[in-house]
């Protein structure tokens, strides 16, 4: 289950009153009332038999008055649905309505609309009207494994000085806790899942939904905005630094590329295996020699797993076995098969989900008592691609973290693998695997690896499994690795918590007496920052003979300019700062990113 790509249009501002919007491709963005969220998103999903996001095509937008029309059109080979949006924006009421035809037969996990509701509404109750009569519910502060609200047809609540009403028609609705997926929002959806799916639809077939939103009241008062740029504050010290690993798959890299892999120091290489595919063993061999020749532990994700294969890993040089089923998540018999294969040999036993938190928050009978460690994957773009959502991922992080340490019950908590998208769909095994995000790549992928670090290690992470060793999805050659550089020599170290401005992240590691501070801006906007008497690296990109390189990027030190110590310090939209400067770069592996090599 992987969200579209995206092709990131520019947002159309929608509304001329204190009720307004933002057309963004074929869905309303931002829906806010005089400055206050009330939607962060309402759109058309279409799913296909596979949970797979099929991606909308803007056919055409017109706009009269208060009126926007939109033609969408989704299609993928297999998906073929056409349909018109109407969206209606007044001083305080909102109307998105969708009026659709299949253009194929062809089955459907959903189509039709999706509110999106913020996460400040943690907390609120709801009053939902359904097919049943009324009854209260509540957007849930802790992630709901299972949908909090149902059988809407509408829903009422107060948000400070606002009362927000919402009508739907065409079908009844559900709402479930997005931060299952790490996505910052609840989500209202339409068909209840409890119905079966996939559903085929017909050539023909008509599909209709209308969402009325209505706002009464005055919000509170605004906050005032800050001025001039802040600097950075330490505060306490927070947990250990995470050991932070590195995944791999594919042949053994090059001499070049093993000597970059070491100087970004990962504490284990970690392989993720299908025991149902052949050619598994190849791939843990291949793991391992990378693990021995970078002189670190490997640790072998076994998906889809059953007792007899579990039994033919026995003997491999591993430091620590994850266990899956075919459902993505660890079950007792697995657990009880991996501790007689390994029985006396050290071998650490750990499960959990390799789909999603959603899996492991909703998993019945999690055997943790035969378990070492507990594990879960992280995805950004699960539902969402745009760069704003992948950005509020960072959000939910510690959340899903914290929980996830209740469940583990005083054992060590795995995050990984983490990456912005998946090499494969656990959902949809024999599916082509999702192209590489290119921004891992860029200097969005490091700064928002910054926010992810510092996100998962003050919440309490053991463990970090990031990305690939090499390739489009790996660190060798991309920004990143400066970063994991940089917080090589701070291994073993406690985090500090960071008080920094608004719209920045950052990761504070103390060892001994020293510290090092990186600070990353994840967003399009530039950010000013107070240097503090401090010296700053900025990582920016490298233009090469020929053009740029995608996804490059340098310390600014490295290219024989002077750090930057008197201020302000202005961080581009995106980039990272890495103070001291030291710690950003070294001779061999600043040649990573500005030079080709042959499996880079």
């Amino acid at each position: 289950m992987t969200g579209a790509a995206s092709t990131e249009p520019a947002p159309r501002p929608l509304g001329h009153g204190p009720l307004r919007a933002d057309l963004l491709g074929a869905a309303l963005d931002h829906v806010r009332f005089a400055g206050t969220p009330v939607l962060r998103r309402v759109y058309v999903g279409v799913r296909d038999r596979r949970w797979r996001t099929v991606p909308a095509r803007v056919l055409g937008v017109e706009e009269t008055g208060d009126r926007t029309t939109v033609e969408v059109r989704h299609d993928n080979g297999d998906v073929g649905f056409r349909w018109t949006g109407t969206i209606t924006l007044t001083d305080r009421e909102l109307t998105f309505a969708m009026d659709g035809r299949a253009e194929r037969d062809f089955l459907r996990c959903r189509v039709g609309l999706c509110l999106l509701h913020p996460l400040h509404l943690a907390g609120t109750s709801v009053r939902v009207r359904g097919p049943g009569g009324e009854h209260t519910g509540r957007f849930p502060e802790r992630i709901s494994p299972h949908q909090p609200l149902r059988d809407i047809v509408a829903m009422r609540y107060h948000d400070g000085g606002l009362e927000v009403a919402i009508e739907l028609d065409g079908d009844v609705f559900e709402t479930e806790d997005q931060r299952n997926w790490t996505d910052a929002s609840y989500k209202t959806y339409g068909t209840p899942l409890a119905l079966p799916f996939p559903v085929r639809l017909r050539r023909g077939e008509r599909v209709r939904q209308r969402m009325r939103l209505r706002v009464t009241g005055r919000p509170g008062p605004a906050r005032a905005p800050a001025r001039g740029p802040a600097g950075v504050r330490l505060g306490a010290d927070g947990p250990p630094l995470p050991a932070i690993g590195l995944q791999h798959r594919g042949p053994v890299p090059g001499e070049a590329s093993l000597r970059a892999l070491a100087e970004a120091g990962p504490a284990f290489v970690h392989a993720d295996v299908r025991l149902d595919l052949d050619g598994w063993r190849e791939h843990v061999a291949e793991a391992g020699e990378v693990a021995r020749r970078l002189r670190i532990p490997l640790r072998v994700g076994a998906a889809r797993a059953t007792p007899g294969r579990i039994a033919e890993l026995a003997g491999t040089p591993v430091d620590t076995l994850l266990v899956f089923g075919p459902r993505m998540t660890t079950t007792r018999e697995l657990a009880e098969a991996a501790r007689r294969a390994f029985a006396g040999t050290g071998v650490r036993i750990g499960g959990g989900s390799r789909a999603h938190f959603a899996e492991l928050n909703r998993a019945d009978g999690l055997p943790v008592e035969l378990l070492d460690l507990l594990c879960f994957p992280i995805t950004a773009t699960a539902h969402a691609d745009d760069t704003a959502s992948v950005r509020e991922t960072l959000l939910v992080h510690p959340q899903v973290v914290a929980q996830a340490r209740e469940l583990a019950r005083g054992r060590p908590v795995l995050v990984g693998p983490v990456s912005l998208r998946p090499a494969w769909d656990p959902w949809a095994p024999d599916a082509p695997p999702p192209p590489p995000d290119p921004r891992h790549r860029g200097l969005f992928g490091a700064a928002w690896t910054v926010g992810a670090l510092a996100a998962l290690g003050l919440a309490g992470a053991a463990e970090v499994s990031l990305y690939e060793t090499v390739g489009p999805r790996g660190v060798v050659g991309a920004p990143v690795w400066h970063v994991l550089a940089a917080l090589r020599p701070y291994a073993g170290g406690r985090l500090v918590r960071l008080d920094l401005p608004e719209g920045l992240t950052g990761l504070a590691v103390r060892k001994d007496a020293r510290h090092l501070i990186i600070v990353a801006n994840p967003s399009d906007e530039p950010r000013a920052l107070d240097p503090g008497g401090r010296d700053w690296a900025l990582l920016e990109p490298v233009a090469e003979a020929g053009g740029p390189r995608p996804g490059g990027g340098a310390p600014r030190r490295a290219r024989g300019e002077r750090p930057v110590r008197d201020g302000p310090l202005v961080l581009p939209g995106p980039s990272v700062a890495i103070s001291p400067p030291a710690a950003a770069f070294s001779a061999p592996a600043t040649r990573t990113c500005q030079e080709r090599t042959p499996d880079a």
